[in-house]
């Protein structure tokens, strides 16, 4: 009697560039997230009041409704593209470009300035909108 041998596929073989591709898609889902946690620390040493701060907790809020959108993001897509790829991509090409644009104008945004004369208080309500938006894209993603 002759014994087989049988390939069985290794863990990770198949699946190494989807492995490394959600672990991408993670990080990027979490930069904003990092990012919008040091802004606090930030208003806080500029001095900005309480009452300005805590406007900025309303940039958390698209995790907390996420449940809100979630059903129409997975029932609406393009079946030649794929039910996930469909906003995914999307998504993900937002996130990056909003990430691009908000670093031309973050420093102002955040009271800093080229000119040690000029002195710009922060922008607190551009702060939340402009996070907010992140924000809303990375739970989307």
């Amino acid at each position: 009697m002759q014994l087989r041998k049988e390939k069985h596929p290794k863990d990770l073989d198949g699946d190494k560039i989807h492995v490394c591709v959600l672990f991408f898609l993670y990080i990027l889902q979490g930069i904003p997230l990092g990012l919008g946690s040091a802004v606090p620390l930030v208003l806080i040493n500029r001095n900005v009041p309480y009452k300005e701060q805590a406007k900025f907790s309303f940039a958390g809020y698209p995790f907390a409704m996420k449940l809100l959108w979630a059903p129409l993001v997975d029932s609406v897509y393009i079946a030649r593209f794929g039910r996930r790829k469909s906003w995914l991509v999307p998504v993900q090409y937002l996130i990056g470009i909003t990430m691009l644009v908000a670093s031309q104008y973050v420093s102002r945004l955040l009271g800093d300035s080229d000119d040690p004369e000029e002195k710009l208080e922060p922008d607190v309500s551009s702060l939340t909108a402009m996070f907010f938006f992140l924000n809303f894209l990375a739970a989307t993603q």
